[in-house]
């Protein structure tokens, strides 16, 4: 039995059906009774409902898993707290493999929840808990929610540069990538880069014309009306202030990895940014 945290979120959600499409029994955690009645009406009958900032409901959560697939809650306030839990009930209960689902470079303290997370890393590494760490970049499905809006207005805008490089990951892979981490024991012990091609906003939107056939252009958008966007649909404070910082790091830096782990860990080349958006493309004209 594998345990899923944050299984309601996109991230959980994918790993779920990852895990039960390889045929691995799973029990979800999720925070909320709306999340546990969703699960269960798609058919995943072992569903905990618990907050990570809880011990007990962390403990209850890993009674009688073998392992546990560690999703934190994105740009939370209590980061170092949810991982000493998930760490302490693991020991508690005598589970066998703990994977964490991290983020790409830990060691930036310029962005207040990369540099959080690495504290948790720290953390497990020093937990004599067998363990995997897997540094996840962005993911290529952030873009989905404002996809309709693209296709009409012709403008593919996010809060950086638009010629900032960033290793945007599928989903999918990560999802595939994760079955393939929980069924090999030989990853126990490592910390690997889970990260796509590099790819820009320019570069994407000239993808995208190709794609759709039609112009789309790549646009950065105002990082305050982002944020006020973003306060007026109920990011908390920690989010804000976090974004407020992670946005203008992307503008310099970006945030690049290397796809080659990826690939060895999937035996394949990482799905690129071009067969996402036509995959994308597809399910939005079915669904329009």
């Amino acid at each position: 039995m594998i345990l899923v945290t944050c299984a309601a979120g996109k991230t959980g959600k994918a790993i779920v059906e990852a895990l039960r499409a390889a045929n691995q029994p799973v029990r979800a955690m999720v925070r909320s009774t709306e999340s546990e009645e969703a699960l269960k009406t798609s058919g995943i009958t072992d569903v905990i409902v618990g907050d990570l900032v809880h011990y007990e409901d962390v403990l209850e959560a890993v009674t009688g898993v073998d392992a546990v697939y560690y999703i934190a809650p994105n740009m939370d306030p209590n980061e170092r707290l949810n991982g000493e839990n998930i760490i302490k009930a693991c020991n508690s209960a005598g589970v066998s493999r703990l994977v964490f689902h991290s983020v790409l470079h830990t060691q930036i303290e310029a962005l207040p929840h990369h540099w959080e997370r690495h504290f948790v890393e720290q953390e497990i590494m020093n937990s004599n808990l067998a363990f995997t760490i897997l540094q996840v970049g962005s993911y290529m499905q952030n873009m989905l929610p404002a996809w309709g809006k693209m296709v009409e207005t012709g403008i593919h805008r996010m809060a950086y540069d638009i010629d900032a490089p960033m290793s945007l990951v599928d989903l999918g892979d990560v999802a595939e990538a994760a079955v393939h981490v929980l069924a090999d024991d030989g990853y126990i012990n490592g910390m690997f880069e889970v990260a796509g091609p590099v790819i820009t906003l320019t570069e994407k939107a000239a993808i995208l014309s190709q794609v759709l056939g039609k112009e789309i252009v790549a646009e950065k958008e105002n990082l305050d009306e982002f944020l006020d966007h973003g306060r007026a649909i109920g990011f908390g404070d920690f989010t804000l202030a976090t974004m407020a910082k992670m946005f203008p790091y992307y503008d310099e830096h970006g945030l690049v990895g290397s796809d080659k782990v990826l690939g060895w860990i999937l035996g394949r080349s990482p799905t690129d940014f071009e067969t996402f958006a036509r995959r994308a493309a597809a399910a939005f004209d079915q669904g329009s």
